[in-house]
């Protein structure tokens, strides 16, 4: 393998932290500008939840309210999955990339972290949390596009569109998991099931895609199935897995590496999960069982390339999946 494996394993986790940032700060923009209450008070516990952070979060501050899990999931950095946290890991991956990366990358990555850095409490107030996050997805956007325009088409960029890719698909599989978090915190601040389903629709930046394509009202089903098996939207995640099945093929095929069969396969058993689940009549309903099985699915295909491709043992890649995840 002519790229080092920690080249290829910084790349992977540039890509994925960045996704990640992004993804963050449009679920929380999105369903803040709808909180009809907007209140301190209200508990923004499903956002705990919805990323399994319960007892982390239960650690460090005492209840749920909208302040304190803001502050958790934009500006604390002990929280690994923190906007703070992942453009500072971002930043790290590409630090260690400065060598084999097009000096843009570095520049673009290195501005956004530095203003991410100076923002204050006041930003994150629900008064111009909006702007703050927006700046944030603009940010990350613009990374991945100077990525895109800049990054030579070798080994890296396979492995960049692999953690990409990843990170996507779990995403938005969190992302339809949403309602279930709600349920299951009771959250007083749900709404009605189709400014619900709009809710998710904008958060996954495919509102105007979907109603442009369906024409129609956002029905639960035709919105969950749109972003499960869409093959053509950027954030379904059929769309994702079979870019990932591709990047896999290309690096056997046109790099001869060919200990990425292990992950093929994996690739191939979620797109036959989205498939069994497209064809479900009760496919809402039994959502999160979907969700679930692909989010496993997808640490499981991590675990795969870490082990085939940057080195780890697979007792050493569980702790560092964990820590990472």
């Amino acid at each position: 393998m002519s790229l080092l494996a920690r080249y290829a394993e910084n790349l992977f986790w540039l890509a994925r932290y960045i996704e990640r940032a992004s993804s963050l700060a449009g679920i929380i923009e999105t369903h803040m500008a709808y909180d009809r209450a907007r209140a301190e008070d209200v508990s923004w516990a499903w956002l705990v939840t919805l990323h399994s952070d319960q007892e982390k979060f239960a650690s460090l501050y005492a209840d749920t309210s909208f302040k304190n899990v803001l502050k958790f999931y934009m500006a604390d950095i002990n929280n690994p999955g923190s906007v703070r946290f992942t453009l500072r890991a971002a930043r790290e991956n590409a630090r260690a990339l400065r060598a084999t990366i097009p000096s843009e990358m570095w520049v673009q990555l290195n501005e956004f972290y530095n203003r991410f850095l100076v923002i204050s409490d006041a930003d994150l107030d629900p008064i111009r949390l909006s702007r703050t996050c927006s700046q944030i997805k603009h940010g990350c956007c613009a990374q991945l596009g100077v990525a895109d325009s800049t990054l030579y088409r070798g080994e890296g960029w396979r492995f960049f569109l692999l953690g990409l890719m990843i990170e996507r698909a779990d995403q938005t599989s969190r992302l339809l998991d949403v309602k279930f978090a709600q349920l299951k915190t009771n959250a007083t601040n749900q709404v009605a099931d189709a400014v619900f389903w709009s809710l998710i629709l904008r958060s996954a930046a495919a509102y105007q895609t979907y109603h442009r394509i369906e024409q129609r009202g956002p029905d639960p089903n035709r919105v969950a199935r749109f972003l499960l098996v869409n093959p053509h939207h950027p954030r379904s995640i059929n769309y994702c897995l079979r870019q990932i099945q591709f990047m896999l093929n290309e690096l056997c095929s046109d790099f001869q590496l060919l200990q990425v069969s292990s992950a093929q396969t994996r690739s191939m058993a979620m797109i036959e999960i989205l498939q069994q689940a497209a064809g479900d009549q009760y496919l809402v309903a039994n959502l999160h069982g979907t969700n679930d099985e692909i989010q496993r699915g997808l640490m499981a295909l991590t675990n795969d390339l870490a082990t085939s491709f940057f080195g780890y043992s697979e007792t050493a890649q569980a702790s560092q999946s964990q820590s990472q995840a």
